[in-house]
């Protein structure tokens, strides 16, 4: 016998559509303003003239656009919600929270730029636009986790979007790292470079424990379908080296070595995906973790050299430089890395369970 679903049904069925329509434009933004930092970041370090009006920081812009008219549908789609309010509520919160930071950095950034032109990594504008980037794309991924939890399609495609819902906010995290922990931030008026033993411990604890986590909870969100952990490395790794390596014409022969950070994430993959349970997930996370001096291939060097060789490294020497530190940074932070590599495996599991509500 045919079930007709009622009036009531089909509106809640629509809003929910709607509020994932917005979660999913709200990360596409925030996908769009992370390209356009690390494309940015790239143009600080070739000394390319700057301006606010740059093909960066216009792409930058574009997306905060973009997450602005995704949190406004969301907020459609949530005020004609009955029975799932409780649900979409946080992911709301957490994506006006960071529309509210991000709509303020861009005529901060503007005054700032005005009156002390070239501005730091670590500026104040520039960490508004993180904080905002963070928060919209954290509320972007509950949102659209949500959805696929409580959703009534059993198309397992869908699950796909869990890497949409992540990327974002892989990108947004690592944005914060590197402002705390790359000595990018010194200008000709202000000096807010983080202090280089800080910034070592911050990069051998912060990264490896972030990559670990993204991809291990988007797995555990997925419920460890395969391949989600590779398409999640993988584009990770297209935009970065878009963005970081290929601008650099200094860089361009190193595309192939920075390809080969694929080759650890198929295996976490390959792992979480035959075994799912959280041994295995342990073991990925350290596999992970491990190979994170790679995955942030170029600028990481810079965090590292600061205390190790204290050199001048200027675009062209990036390679060398990375390279001679390799040795070193590997020998110090292999261990550490692959610890916070599982824990951060450990804290995904957590995290995953905050992200999803029981019915």
């Amino acid at each position: 016998m045919e079930i007709r679903q009622t009036p009531l049904s089909l509106l809640q069925k629509k809003s929910k559509m709607v509020f994932l329509s917005g979660s999913i434009l709200a990360s596409i933004g925030i996908l769009l303003v992370t390209v356009g930092g690390s494309w940015d970041i790239t143009n600080h370090l070739l000394n390319k003239p700057e301006t606010f009006f740059s093909p960066p920081h216009a792409m930058m812009y574009s997306g905060v656009a973009i997450g602005l008219i995704g949190s406004a549908i969301s907020l459609l789609g949530y005020r004609n919600l009955q029975d799932s309010k409780e649900v979409f509520r946080l992911p709301l919160r957490l994506k006006f929270l960071g529309i509210f930071l991000l709509v303020g950095a861009g005529p901060f950034d503007f005054v700032w730029h005005s009156n002390f032109g070239l501005d730091g990594l670590l500026s104040p504008p520039h960490f508004t636009l993180l904080g905002g980037m963070l928060f919209c794309s954290l509320g972007g991924m509950f949102g659209i986790s949500r959805f696929l939890q409580n959703r009534n399609s059993k198309n397992k495609f869908t699950d796909y979007l869990l890497v949409l819902a992540t990327l974002p906010v892989w990108l947004a995290g690592s944005g914060v790292i590197s402002s705390l922990s790359l000595p990018f931030s010194n200008t000709d008026y202000f000096e807010f470079n983080p202090e280089p033993t800080f910034a070592f411990v911050m990069a051998t604890v912060a990264y490896p424990f972030f990559i670990s986590l993204m991809c291990i909870v988007t797995a555990k969100l997925s419920n460890f379908k395969p391949g989600v952990i590779t398409i999640l490395g993988g584009v990770f790794l297209l935009i970065y080296g878009m963005t970081a390596i290929v601008p650099n014409f200094a860089l361009l022969e190193s595309v192939e070595f920075y390809s080969m950070n694929l080759i650890p994430i198929v295996m976490a993959d390959l792992i979480v995906s035959f075994r799912k349970t959280k041994k295995a997930s342990f073991v990925a996370g350290g596999i992970l973790g491990s190979g994170f001096y790679m995955v942030y291939y170029p600028y990481i060097m810079y965090t590292y050299n600061e205390l190790l060789l204290g050199k001048l490294v200027s675009p062209s020497m990036i390679y060398h430089t990375y390279f001679e530190l390799m040795p070193q940074v590997i020998q110090f932070t292999i261990i550490p890395a692959i610890i916070m590599g599982i824990i951060g495996a450990f804290v995904a599991f957590r995290f995953s369970n905050k992200i999803l509500i029981k019915n």
